[in-house]
């Protein structure tokens, strides 16, 4: 029985596996890349994108002004790209916002409403405009839980011209203007919410599918994604005001958004542990992240019990602390990744792709909130890229199941090889016990016999030594010699042509191993098995050549 094409066939096309895996895990960056880069390119915090805007912002003033001083003092107004702005560190800013000539007719027939998409800085804002009796009028409009505290009001239809000014106040205040009409404002509105309910839907799928193969294979990395999904669609809600919409009463879930994103980082890092099994990679590593897990909870848990006892400035401290705590998480699970995919683990190239997306929007996001960069980085945009995320660490934990199953079916493949060969080994020993009692085989040569009986399918040849031989068989990768107190004849007799055949009269070759026939001299020649050079006897040379 030849074995060795089945693995030279094996090793083909496990190559050919391999190769076509790298491949797609290039693919697969390339395009979370390409995403990535797409996404960022988008200027957009809304899904309708409402009436043309022309918004113009007063130059930078660290004073406090009116209105009337502001006109009287002529203060210079520059053009705002995209209709976004952010405060950076001042603390107020005001706008001049401009309506075109069709706006200011159908503002008296129909009505326009102002929308403005804020990130979580509670602050009101002041709209001053000039009325037809040529009056200022000052209106106070606060965030709004059921817009998810964006601030939404109507723009008065008694305007004496086409524009009126807005005073935005609050330090990193991020926010994009829109001007709608009632049917348009609602139709945003059906379509925003259209898109978080498509979101939250697929964060609740995903936890509860995950949920479900924890419960069935017990694996603790399905529990920690399903816990880590849960914790993100908290954030998700608490930062975009659902929680205290749909849940007013319940004080101690208000404003609690950092509070989740702690708990959050700490379920990412533990995901991290037994995705990437960063125990067995780095012990240190390992440590490391439960010391900063544990930093993180404590942080979080002194900030939700005695935070509002404590003077501004510690709550401002421990913030820091946190952020610094969570990039060494990042960091740390960033490492782990990496040390798996030198050790050529398929599953790390998912969690190192969607770590180094993390990175490149959470650095865009940094940049944007400290008004470093102006760019518009919405919530909605934020959904988008966590739930490509979401996708490559699924497709990642897809990997492992699958890997999982294959190493379990290789398992069994190699247990039910086992049974069989034991059951072999046993039909072999009952064949030479028979042979003995017929008085076939010398009962004295059975403790010789023995020794070889569980090696048959390992020996590579059979060296005559007087009466005694030299079994040369290969065991883990090594070549092991084994001298038995009988001949060659008397292995022959024992075991049969079944595992046994002479190539000459003092060597007999394993008939199971692959062989090839090598010309030694022009009438001489040996066969080579597995790199061992045995002499073919002239008389054994066609029974040879038919075989090799």
């Amino acid at each position: 029985m030849n074995i060795l094409p089945n693995i030279k066939y094996h090793r083909f096309y496990q190559k050919a596996k391999s190769l076509s895996v790298l491949q797609v895990q290039f693919l697969v960056i390339a395009l979370v890349l390409c995403i990535s880069l797409f996404i960022i390119s988008q200027n957009t915090s809304t899904i309708q994108s409402g009436q043309q805007l022309t918004v113009s912002a007063a130059h930078y003033s660290q004073k406090e002004r009116t209105i009337e001083q502001l006109l009287n003092n002529k203060e210079p107004f520059e053009i705002v790209k995209n209709n976004y702005v952010n405060l950076g560190d001042r603390n107020h800013l005001w706008l001049k916002i401009n309506l075109e000539s069709q706006q200011v007719k159908l503002l008296q027939t129909e009505g326009f409403i102002l929308v403005l998409k804020k990130n979580r800085i509670h602050t009101p804002m002041e709209l001053h405009y000039l009325t037809k009796k040529n009056v200022w009028k000052k209106q106070i409009v606060q965030g709004n839980p059921q817009f998810h505290h964006n601030i939404v009001t109507s723009i008065p239809n008694d305007l004496l011209s086409s524009s009126f000014y807005l005073k935005l106040e609050g330090q990193y205040l991020r926010a994009s203007l829109f001007v709608f009409q009632n049917d348009e404002f609602f139709e945003d509105i059906q379509y925003s919410t259209l898109f978080s309910g498509l979101f939250y839907g697929m964060l609740g799928l995903f936890s509860f599918y995950h949920l479900m193969l924890y419960f069935r294979l017990k694996e603790p990395s399905y529990l920690a994604y399903s816990t880590m999904l849960f914790l993100l669609g908290a954030w998700f809600l608490s930062g975009q005001g659902w929680l205290t919409y749909l849940l007013p009463n319940t004080l101690y879930l208000h404003n609690k958004t950092v509070l989740i994103g702690a708990l959050l980082v700490v379920a990412i890092a533990e995901f991290a542990k037994h995705y990437l099994q960063i125990k067995s990679l780095s012990l240190r590593l390992y440590k490391v992240l439960n010391i900063n897990q544990l930093l993180l909870l404590i942080l979080a848990i002194t900030r939700l019990t005695v935070g509002k006892f404590l003077a501004e400035q510690l709550n401002q401290i421990g913030y820091s602390i946190g952020l610094l705590v969570s990039f060494l998480i990042f960091v740390g699970c960033f490492s782990a990744a990496v040390l798996a995919v030198k050790k050529q683990k398929t599953a790390a190239w998912y969690y190192l792709t969607a770590t180094l997306m993390f990175f490149i929007v959470a650095s865009i996001m940094g940049l944007s909130a400290g008004n470093i960069i102006n760019f518009n980085f919405s919530w909605p945009l934020l959904q988008i890229t966590s739930a490509i995320e979401i996708i490559i660490f699924s497709a990642g934990l897809v990997s492992i199941y699958y890997q999982q199953q294959q190493n379990k079916l290789i398992i069994e493949q190699q247990l039910k090889q086992t049974q069989l060969s034991l059951v072999k080994a046993l039909e072999i020993s009952n064949t030479l016990k028979d042979k003995i009692l017929n008085n076939v085989v010398d009962h004295k040569l059975f403790p010789a016999l023995a020794k070889v009986t569980d090696l048959l399918n390992d020996i590579i040849y059979v060296q005559a030594l007087g009466n005694e031989c030299l079994v040369v068989y290969k065991k883990n990768n090594r070549k092991i010699k084994l001298e038995l107190s009988c001949n060659l004849q008397s292995l022959l007799d024992s075991f049969g042509n079944e595992y046994f055949m002479r190539v000459h009269k003092s060597y007999l070759v394993n008939s199971q191993q692959q062989m090839l026939l090598q010309r030694r001299t022009t009438a001489d020649y040996d066969v080579n098995i597995l790199g061992e050079l045995i002499p073919v006897g002239r008389k054994h040379l066609n029974q040879i050549k038919a075989l090799a």
